[in-house]
């Protein structure tokens, strides 16, 4: 229970690794708020941790593009629950296209949530914690900041990830408020799961491990960043995919 009576607020928590991240946290006894803009899946998966787990959750849709709506969300989570302790900015999405073909529109959707949504997040969580001298935030980053084919933007946004990872590091250290990134490689989500088959096979190939990782792999290294086990790990982007950077 190395969570437990803590609260932490997850985004993209409907699948995928979000929903991996969720299931861990509540297994260590963590009270939840899930962020997604899939509300049905939201709202099922945050009563079924409360009766497996017997913790506190709360389930709200919210686009986290919008500083109103995080503002309400952050507004929302300290009404409810006595702390705010954890962030952990994992939504993001995807809109491929290589650069002589993408779109400004296919630019701009992908900035506004994976990049601007993971500030406004930031802040909002940050302004609590430093008031309670006390947090963790960890955001989730990619193997795609080092460059993808066909991820302009997606890959920026990754790469922004990790500046303002370090970044707030920096600035929140005197506020007892510790910030990390974590950067999987080929997870073996719905999102990879749209990969045509050959596609996934090569990317499957390169990886020495010869296999995709789990949501569960990244929930369990989520887990350790924003336990007390990591108190003295500081502005580091994690990496986690089977060696693939080799």
């Amino acid at each position: 229970m190395k969570l437990k009576n803590r609260t932490a607020i997850i985004t993209g928590a409907a699948r995928g690794i979000g929903k991996a991240i969720a299931t861990r946290f509540a297994q260590e006894g963590c009270n939840l708020h899930l962020i997604d803009v899939n509300i049905e899946g939201t709202e099922a998966l945050a009563a079924e941790l409360a009766r497996t787990f017997s913790v506190t959750t709360l389930a709200s849709k919210v686009d986290i593009s919008k500083h109103a709506e995080v503002s309400t969300m952050v507004e929302n989570t300290v009404t409810k629950f006595p702390s705010l302790d954890i962030l952990i900015n994992n939504a993001g999405i995807l809109r491929d296209s290589t650069l002589l073909k993408m779109t400004e529109d296919q630019f701009d959707q992908v900035v506004a949530v994976n990049l601007r949504g993971v500030f406004l997040c930031g802040q909002a969580c940050a302004k609590v914690m430093a008031e309670k001298k006390h947090g963790r935030i960890v955001n989730i980053s990619s193997v795609a900041a080092r460059g993808n084919f066909g991820q302009t933007n997606y890959s920026a946004t990754k790469a922004g990830v990790i500046g303002m990872t370090k970044t707030w590091a920096l600035e929140l250290s005197k506020y007892n408020i510790n910030v990390n990134a974590i950067a999987p490689g080929l997870i073996a989500t719905e999102m990879t799961q749209t990969i045509p088959q050959e596609i996934r096979d090569k990317m499957t190939a390169m990886v020495p491990l010869k296999r995709m990782g789990l949501p569960e792999e990244i929930a369990d290294l989520a887990c350790f960043l924003s336990a007390q086990d990591s108190s003295y790990i500081q502005g580091e982007v994690i990496n986690i995919n089977g060696g693939f950077l080799m």
